[in-house]
């Protein structure tokens, strides 16, 4: 009878139990806010790419703007990536001059790369990319996926998250080109 008592009167178990139920939480805190703060970092540094590239593609200084080259620009731009060709793998850029008569933009599209289909380095159709001419109004959208650190954490922040895993990071700007 007396080992029964010794052993439900020892408390030397108590500081592990606690931290059992406490260090997931914390852990879970911890890894969401890595993850949010690299995923607007990324984001912000992904935005200011774009904008350096939208003025050079406004000004008309970019030599041969094809749809590859802006992705590279872009790319190229001191964004964090893995690497230059998985940023260009990763990227859609849908791009349409604006009707200055109504007003009347088309939608772009919602979707990004699918990254389960094969990458596609052709230059996309009319009705996706057009450089515009002399004094149109741009409608530009570029969107890019990328991975979590920590997988689980992306459901947690509300990052938005496609249906493979990735979280996406869309920037729309619309510009003037202009003249000459």
């Amino acid at each position: 009878m007396k080992p029964v008592l010794y052993f439900l009167k020892d408390d030397s178990g108590e500081a592990a139990i606690e931290f059992l139920f406490i260090f997931p939480i914390i852990f879970l805190i911890f890894t969401a806010a890595f993850e949010s703060s690299m995923y607007m970092a990324r984001y912000a540094m992904f935005d200011r790419a774009v904008d350096q590239t939208v003025r050079q593609l406004r000004l008309g200084t970019m030599v041969n703007p094809t749809h590859q080259n802006l992705k590279r620009t872009i790319c190229e731009s001191g964004m964090m990536i893995e690497s230059v060709q998985t940023c260009i793998d990763t990227m859609r850029i849908w791009m349409q001059p604006v009707n200055t008569g109504t007003f009347a933009m088309v939608a772009p599209p919602r979707s990004c790369v699918d990254r389960s289909q094969p990458i596609i380095t052709d230059e996309p159709p009319a009705n996706e990319y057009s450089l515009g001419t002399d004094n149109d109004i741009m409608l530009m959208r570029i969107c890019m996926k990328g991975d979590p650190m920590f997988p689980t954490t992306a459901v947690s922040v509300k990052m938005p998250v496609d249906t493979d895993g990735s979280y996406v990071m869309l920037v729309t700007t619309t510009f003037v080109n202009e003249p000459g």
